[in-house]
């Protein structure tokens, strides 16, 4: 399954470069980010080429530090293609938890990420529901 590293911070200047920097200092691709606002505090959500090294790093360098399972799903870039996996998943009462995307090409196709309640029952929902989710390989390595 894949994964993400989600990073509980402090809402202060540099920790953003920071964290990037001890990524980038160990190797570790950052294929997409996500930055959450909770007043003095934050949680970066992080997805990377070997989330097993990055959540390693962090924690070494002090950083609290959890990995989250996610499920990556290819889309139409259109506009109502977030909203056919989402009422797709609803019909069969999936929550949504979290969720944030990139285009692969524009026009063409974007990437879900999801983070979802029933993680199991959805994935088997979306690829019944005729969507491609990728697999960990796939995703870490887009």
């Amino acid at each position: 399954m894949a994964s993400q590293v989600t990073v509980f911070v402090e809402n202060k200047p540099g920790r953003i470069a920071r964290i990037t920097r001890i990524l980038g200092n160990n190797n570790i691709n950052i294929r997409a980010i996500t930055i959450s606002d909770m007043g003095e505090y934050g949680l970066i959500n992080i997805l990377t080429n070997d989330p097993d090294s990055a959540s390693d790093v962090l924690s070494k360098e002090g950083f609290s530090v959890s990995r989250k399972y996610v499920i990556g799903v290819i889309m139409k870039d259109r506009p109502g293609g977030l909203a056919d996996i989402a009422e797709y998943l609803n019909k069969s009462t999936i929550n949504i938890s979290n969720a944030y995307g990139f285009i692969l090409k524009e026009g063409d196709k974007a990437v879900l990420i999801l983070e979802v309640d029933d993680f199991d029952r959805a994935e088997e929902v979306i690829r019944k529901g005729g969507f491609h989710t990728l697999t960990e390989g796939e995703l870490h390595n887009i």
